[in-house]
């Protein structure tokens, strides 16, 4: 579905993926953990094309996408969603969900109506500037919104920064219908092993840029795993 072949990446002189190599398959939710700052969002933001990669490559399908501009991937099915949300504050609810719609293969104009089946308080605030929201409404939007780009592949990044514990679990519990509903692929970055344990099949963990440690949700027991790689 997704493959990360020795990927290198950076800002400038700062290197900061140092070969990087994961896969995702198909209607799987792989998280991707590690302290701050090892470079996962750099990853997510090199597989969008909005940070190029210097060396290695991404392989979507057969396709490779590492040259690829970031509009035409969002075009070819790969979603995203950024850390801090990235939602339009002016723009009213509607009216963010609209501009997800700009990257449906398709050229479909409606919104589609399982969203609002699952996250109702959309529908009911549809006229709402985004701004004025709360943070768990604001990350039900910004998933929802990269959701109408009918994506095939979707990247969430700290989804549960910021917001409430019963809306993380709500999230968690959303990723995983969307995997057993939908033809979809999901990687996460995520740093609450809480909502790692209810909505991944498995995580691989970060250190300075590189992979270095792979388990199932079921090793997220493992303390001294946790002690070794995840502790401040």
């Amino acid at each position: 579905m997704l493959k990360v072949n020795n990927l290198t990446a950076g800002y400038g002189s700062a290197q900061i993926l140092n070969g990087v190599s994961l896969e995702l398959k198909n209607k799987e939710v792989l998280a991707l953990l590690g302290r701050n700052g090892v470079g996962k969002t750099t990853l997510l933001k090199s597989i969008m094309g909005i940070v190029r990669s210097t060396d290695g490559n991404i392989l979507l399908g057969s396709k490779d996408i590492s040259k690829t501009a970031t509009h035409e991937i969002a075009l070819n099915g790969i979603g995203y969603v950024p850390q801090g949300r990235g939602i339009f504050d002016k723009l009213t609810v509607e009216e963010n969900l609209r501009m997800g719609l700009r990257s449906r293969p398709d050229g479909s104009d409606e919104i589609p109506s399982f969203i609002f089946q699952k996250f109702p308080i959309l529908d009911e605030r549809r006229g709402q500037l985004a701004g004025t929201m709360s943070g768990g409404q604001k990350q039900q939007l910004a998933i929802s919104r990269a959701l109408c780009g009918d994506p095939k592949i979707l990247l969430l990044d700290e989804p549960s920064e910021g917001i409430q514990p019963n809306i993380v679990h709500d999230i968690g519990i959303f990723i995983r219908e969307l995997v057993a509903d939908r033809d979809i692929s999901i990687l996460i970055v995520e740093q609450n092993l809480k909502l790692i344990g209810l909505a991944s099949d498995r995580f691989d963990i970060m250190v300075k840029g590189q992979i270095v440690h792979s388990g199932t949700k079921d090793d997220l027991e493992n303390e001294e795993m946790l002690k070794e790689f995840l502790s401040v």
